[in-house]
């Protein structure tokens, strides 16, 4: 949940307290973002790496919760202390420092580590599924927590979303709470999973660790599942809004379709971890995508229609569970057999590469969607009935969606290692008990 918490608080700033407050341009508050996603994606891999070469009392990832907490409450703050009496300028430039330092530094030396010391509590596939199931379902929570109350709070304070003063209080309780729960983690999580390859506690050179990474092919299509999850993210949230406005002409109903993707996953999240062990991590994903599939198509049936819509969006968000739920853990797989492939425990990196993938996916379907709808001839205005940039809007909604769907379950075809993982394990742990 604090990771949910440090990105929400983020989104408010760049989006709200810059516009309400310092007044910074939407232009310029988007060319920020854009830029900084670049450096995002060089710092997971660093940070990747970082882990990976971490040697501590407390183990190689769990350390960073405790090093990263203060760092982050501080961070929060600074993002809504934008100086007030200067120039545009000079807001755009302190903008971009103090949200690359939470986001690209703080936030990414905190959220790795976190998504990565799974692997070093339990090598057991059932305990890390339900760790990740627990993660996934609290992540709405603290979304919703940040979302939800924040401003409602803020409204209600002495000269409300107006107030710089307001923000920065506000940033500093939700903070520094977020910064009480990794302390929390720290405290409470141990590793007990002994490294034990080929380098042991020694730091492995990155002229090793970079090969090992690339001759681990779960890891590349753990990279490319994630290349077009991301795209569909993308696309279904953009042209959720493109459709609802344009189409059924109707912004209110984007709330209706949302609520009923994201709030079903709460649910369907916490009932998957009774669920799960019907069938492998392979065919619950290759489910969800199915379910992503159904969610898009059905909107066929009756284009103009908000209960179809909406019933499209709780098909997807019952899709998105057990992608989230699982992946993750599947990650954690591919690392083991990294391990037992190329005798380097390379967790950090793999962690940080297919997240990496993640960003990458989001860039490239914005990309898409901003081409497509360019040469559909959409400016922008209202859209008419029967129009080339209508028809587009419909076709990328329904069928682009899934498309991509249908990508995800061709890759995951390739996908044998549920199947393989014990016989992986029973041979790591005779190599490493050689070694002790």
């Amino acid at each position: 949940m604090p990771h949910n918490v440090s990105d929400t608080l983020a989104c408010l700033h760049t989006r709200l307290f810059n516009r309400a407050v310092a007044h910074v341009s939407a232009a310029v508050i988007g060319m920020i973002i854009a830029v900084s996603q670049i450096f995002n994606g060089i710092s997971d891999i660093s940070a990747g790496f970082i882990v990976d070469r971490t040697r501590s009392k407390y183990g190689r990832a769990r350390v960073w919760m405790l090093r990263m907490s203060i760092p982050y409450a501080i961070a929060a703050v600074l993002l809504m202390t934008v100086p007030q009496h200067v120039g545009q300028f000079a807001q755009a430039i302190y903008v971009f420092i103090t949200y690359n330092l939470m986001l690209t530094v703080v936030y990414t030396m905190f959220q790795l580590p976190f998504a990565t010391t799974m692997t070093y509590m339990t090598r057991d596939q059932d305990e890390r599924a339900k760790i990740n199931i627990v993660r996934m379902a609290m992540s709405p929570i603290g979304n919703i927590l940040v979302t939800y109350f924040f401003t409602r709070i803020l409204n209600s304070m002495p000269g409300g979303m107006d107030s710089q003063r307001n923000w920065i209080v506000l940033t500093a309780i939700y903070a520094s709470l977020a910064a009480v729960a990794m302390l929390f983690c720290f405290a409470c999580v141990r590793e007990r999973v002994q490294v034990l390859d080929e380098y042991g506690e020694e730091k492995i050179p990155l002229k090793k660790a970079i090969p090992a990474l690339f001759k681990n092919k779960y890891f590349i299509m753990l990279f490319l599942f994630f290349v077009f999850f991301a795209m569909y993210q993308t696309f279904s949230g953009t042209m959720a809004s493109y459709y609802c406005k344009q189409i059924i002409q109707d912004s209110n109903i984007i709330g209706n379709v949302n609520a009923a993707c994201y709030g079903i996953s709460i649910f369907a999240t916490l009932l998957l971890g009774k669920v799960m062990h019907l069938t492998t991590k392979r065919n619950w994903c290759i489910i969800g995508a199915l379910f992503i599939i159904a969610g898009s198509l059905i909107v066929q049936i009756a284009p103009l229609s908000v209960t179809i819509v909406t019933v499209g969006g709780l098909l997807r968000g019952i899709g998105m569970t057990p992608i989230l739920g699982l992946i993750f853990t599947m990650i954690a797989d591919a690392i083991e057999y990294g391990q037992w492939y190329t005798g380097l425990r390379t967790a950090g990196a793999i962690q940080s590469a297919v997240t990496s993938g993640q960003k990458f996916g989001q860039g490239i379907g914005s990309a898409l969607i901003g081409f497509i709808m360019s040469a559909s001839g959409y400016t922008g205005a209202a859209v008419e009935a029967g129009s080339k940039a209508a028809a587009t809007i419909a076709n990328l909604y329904i069928y682009g969606i899934a498309i991509l769907g249908a990508v995800m379950i061709f890759i995951l075809l390739f996908y044998k290692l549920d199947k393989e993982y014990p016989q992986i394990i029973k041979d790591l742990l005779e190599r490493e008990s050689k070694k002790s």
